[in-house]
């Protein structure tokens, strides 16, 4: 029974220095190289979730023996004991794994972030341009309204393109109101209760 926990907790010791090693060597691996550090990633997530449950396997096998024997309460405390300690190596594993994907994805977060900041930056630059142009526009046409209105001024020509422009001017207020006012209908009244 003691040959079996302690080969369990050398094969444990085994594969984490194999987890370490490979760890170090990916770490040294190019970006090209993400798929086989992910695939190393779930590699690493099945050991540890097979291990955890070697572990857990152990014990209850342990606990089973414990019942046939005369002395069960010091056997149960025996294997527990014994559980605890590989749990605890095991435990190292996995907050240490953990860590490293926590890391993985705050940087994969970080860089997420960083992509839509700037797609959200030139969309922003985009309409600041387009803004500036149409308000370029807008200043020139203004100006050159204001030049034909000062050439016109005191003409029945000048009175009658003032009378066209101001019902152009009221025509696009009218269909603006019109286009504000029929945005989405109201929500229909609930049933009445009876």
């Amino acid at each position: 029974m003691k040959k079996l926990v302690s080969f369990l907790l050398a094969c444990l010791c085994l594969f984490a220095c194999a987890a370490r090693a490979q760890t170090t060597i990916s770490a040294d691996v190019t970006s090209d190289a993400t798929e086989q550090r992910d695939a190393e990633r779930e590699l690493e997530r099945a050991r540890l979730t097979a291990a955890r449950q070697a572990l857990e396997d152990q014990y209850k096998q342990e606990l089973a023996q414990c019942y046939q024997k005369f002395d069960v309460t010091s056997c149960r405390l025996k294997a527990r004991d014994r559980r605890i300690d590989a749990d605890t190596l095991l435990r190292v594993d996995e907050l240490r794994f953990n860590a490293q994907e926590r890391q993985i994805q705050s940087e994969n977060t970080r860089r997420s972030l960083a992509e839509r900041n700037s797609e959200a930056e030139q969309k922003k630059a985009e309409a600041n341009r387009a803004a500036a142009i149409l308000a370029a526009k807008e200043r020139a046409d203004a100006n050159a309204q204001k030049q034909l209105d000062h050439a016109l001024k005191g003409t029945k020509r000048g009175d009658y393109e003032q009378k066209l422009r101001d019902a152009a001017q009221h025509r696009e207020d009218v269909a603006k109101k019109l286009r504000e006012r029929k945005g989405e209908p109201a929500a229909p009244l609930p049933p009445p209760n009876r």
